[in-house]
């Protein structure tokens, strides 16, 4: 029994280390598919939309065509921007986690059109990277399901810390969901989440009834600064 614990227990640890690697490699990849993004064809179809404009203030036959070319070039870069931010967030670096979600919110929203009302208090002064990233992708992850399957355009995100935690919840008043169903058919998103939450020991929690909206409420545990000096005093 003791030797059947220990393999399990290895296996357990090896598939853990697995998951972390993936995870890096993806976070990897994400920042040169961004840094690409960005660095070279945003500025080509920056360059273009120059040409575009030139060539609309000499009037000839095809001004509309040109004028509509030149509109859909500048949409186009302005996705690409966003999607570059998106796959790597710079904000999340030099603004912290709060202000990297406020800056997403803001974005997402204005992009797929609809109303994020974003709230943070109590919030420690300094968190690992590790658990900003992760947050960082769990709302992602959690507002790009919302959008696509609530049926709604209003959504609630708050952020907040207590003694010797952190969370973040995602709420919608939409069709909701039954999680086992969700998990069954298009569940990858929840999965995914479940994942980088255990990798800083965290959970997720769903709260979610078919035409009674959508809770999603991630937690991780952390111990501040503040929080081990009085520990240790």
């Amino acid at each position: 029994m003791v030797a059947d614990i220990s393999d399990l227990k290895r296996a357990e640890e090896a598939l853990t280390g697995m998951t972390r690697k993936l995870i890096e490699s993806q976070e990897q990849e994400r920042a040169r598919i961004g840094r690409e993004l960005h660095d070279d064809i945003n500025q080509r179809l920056a360059m273009l939309a120059v040409k575009l404009e030139q060539l609309k203030d000499n009037p000839s036959e095809v001004q509309s065509r040109v004028e509509e070319l030149l509109k859909q070039t500048k949409e186009l870069s302005n996705d690409v921007q966003a999607l570059s931010h998106e796959l790597h967030s710079s904000k999340l670096e030099y603004l912290g986690i709060a202000g990297a979600m406020k800056s997403f919110c803001k974005e997402f929203g204005d992009m797929q059109r609809v109303e994020i009302d974003f709230q943070c208090h109590d919030w420690p002064s300094h968190v690992p990277q590790g658990i900003s990233l992760c947050l960082f992708r769990v709302l992602q992850e959690a507002l790009h399901n919302s959008v696509k399957h609530s049926g709604v355009k209003h959504f609630e995100v708050r952020l907040w810390g207590t003694s010797g935690q952190i969370d973040l919840a995602v709420r919608d008043l939409g069709v909701g969901f039954d999680r086992e169903v969700e998990r069954n058919s298009r569940g990858l998103g929840l999965i995914s989440m479940e994942e980088r939450l255990r990798l800083v020991h965290g959970e997720l929690s769903i709260d979610s009834q078919p035409k009674g909206g959508t809770t999603i409420h991630a937690r991780v545990p952390f111990a501040s600064s503040s929080d081990s000096a009085r520990a240790a005093g």
